[in-house]
């Protein structure tokens, strides 16, 4: 496997972890009917992702292991996972546009 390949599997793997974390504390919502995956626009939850992510770090939870022990780079993760996400389902939104 090549240096590049390993680079983004690592970065995928950060990103999943940091997106069930932020879906666990409200950060994230997950759309029941199209299972798009949304900003919840609730700020108040980024510090309870963290909380959290402290947590599972501090227990040493399998489930954040790709992060070496590096809390600045998990909350990095979290705090980035919002970018460029739609703030509300698009199949429900375009549904209530066209309905």
């Amino acid at each position: 496997m090549d240096t590049t390949k390993e680079i983004g599997t690592e970065q995928d793997a950060k990103r999943a972890v940091a997106m069930e974390i932020a879906l666990k504390v409200g950060l994230l919502e997950k759309c029941e009917e199209h299972g798009c995956v949304y900003d919840a626009m609730n700020d108040f939850a980024l510090e309870d992702a963290f909380r959290y992510a402290d947590t599972l770090m501090a227990q040493s939870d399998p489930s954040v292991a790709v992060f070496v022990g590096s809390r600045k780079r998990m909350h990095h993760a979290i705090e980035n996972i919002r970018t460029g996400m739609p703030n509300c389902c698009p199949d429900c939104f375009y549904a209530k546009q066209n309905g």
